[in-house]
């Protein structure tokens, strides 16, 4: 084994220990000590920078043992599959001449960067969010993975800094620290419209890196086509074409029963419910809040959702698992 200075390796130590607590208690007792070893070999010298790199990257193993996401696991071989569906979708979503969200767009591009300061930062997200997924669905057409991932990153930071703006620019009510009904309102209809951005590009890079490796034509062509039905049938997130009545439940229902294939070994059509359950949140899930006559009336509801749903996949997944045991 290398060694260090006395410095360096203190701070090797606490990087880590910082980084066993996020793996598995299991898998800390068996692999613990030979994580340990390669750490140490691997920072012996390498400076605080080089550290800090090699303990995100056990960091973010660790966490995908700890989800399921590790390209062995169910999970992650899900997302992997997914991951084409969800480039294309993102690239479906691009606002086209005739959608309601084109205005915006085009004003953003004739003003450019002659807009007062604090309205430059949205006006850049909204022209990078209408160039950089088609950029993203190109790379994943022609298999350049690390493009791709890197591009979906972009696609989040991107939708955040929206979301971001929009929520320092809505008002307040005089003399109380909370919005303004009608600031609500928008708020909640522009996090929304915001969600499939935020959810397919953080999902993309939760794929396992190593499964990525295959160009995915016909999978993007499938995800862009189903983004730009959806988006047409929505009228681009028109506010006169929000839906009432049970619409909005199936709508978020068709895709969860869908991922729920996956534990039964049915990648595909779990991939593509993975893919669609962005879009169909976009707009559902706005016309469910208003419905139920608000967030905290609806939060409960989509909590017992969430866990009925999250218990059948175990019992499955444990089903699964028993029968592929006993064969």
């Amino acid at each position: 084994m290398s060694t260090v200075a006395p410095g360096g390796q203190h701070r090797a130590g606490v990087a880590l220990r910082a980084v066993l607590a996020l793996y598995p208690a299991r898998y800390r007792r068996d692999r613990g000590a030979e994580l340990a070893e390669v750490f140490a070999d691997t920072t012996a010298g390498a400076g605080r920078l080089g550290t800090a790199r090699e303990a995100l990257d056990l960091a973010a193993y660790g966490l995908r043992l700890r989800t399921g996401l590790t390209s062995t696991a169910l999970g992650g071989r899900l997302l992997a599959a997914a991951a084409p569906l969800l480039a294309g979708t993102l690239c479906g979503l691009v606002a086209l001449p005739g959608d309601t969200r084109f205005r915006g767009v085009a004003d953003a591009a004739r003003s450019g960067v002659d807009v007062p300061w604090q309205q430059l930062p949205d006006r850049l997200a909204l022209l990078g969010l209408t160039v950089v997924p088609v950029l993203l669905a190109v790379a994943a057409a022609l298999g350049a993975w690390r493009a791709a991932r890197t591009l979906a990153g972009t696609v989040v930071l991107l939708a955040a800094v929206r979301l971001g703006a929009c929520l320092l620019t809505a008002d307040v009510r005089p003399g109380a620290p909370w919005l303004t009904r009608s600031s609500a309102w928008l708020l909640l209809l522009d996090a929304t419209a915001l969600l499939p951005y935020l959810a397919a590009g953080a999902l993309l890079l939760a794929a396992p890196a190593d499964l990525l490796e295959r160009p995915g034509r016909l999978p993007v062509a499938i995800g862009a086509g189903t983004g730009l039905l959806v988006t047409r049938a929505q009228g681009g997130y028109d506010s006169w074409h929000l839906m009432d009545g049970w619409t909005p439940l199936l709508l978020l229902l068709a895709p969860l029963l869908l991922i729920l294939c996956a534990a039964r070994g049915r990648l595909l059509p779990a991939a593509l419910g993975l893919a669609v359950l962005p879009l169909t949140a976009w707009f559902s899930l706005f016309s469910l809040w208003e419905q139920a006559g608000g967030v905290w009336r609806l939060a409960p509801l989509a909590a017992a959702g969430a866990a009925g749903l999250l218990l059948t996949g175990q019992a499955l997944v444990v089903r699964q698992d028993g029968r592929a045991r006993v064969s």
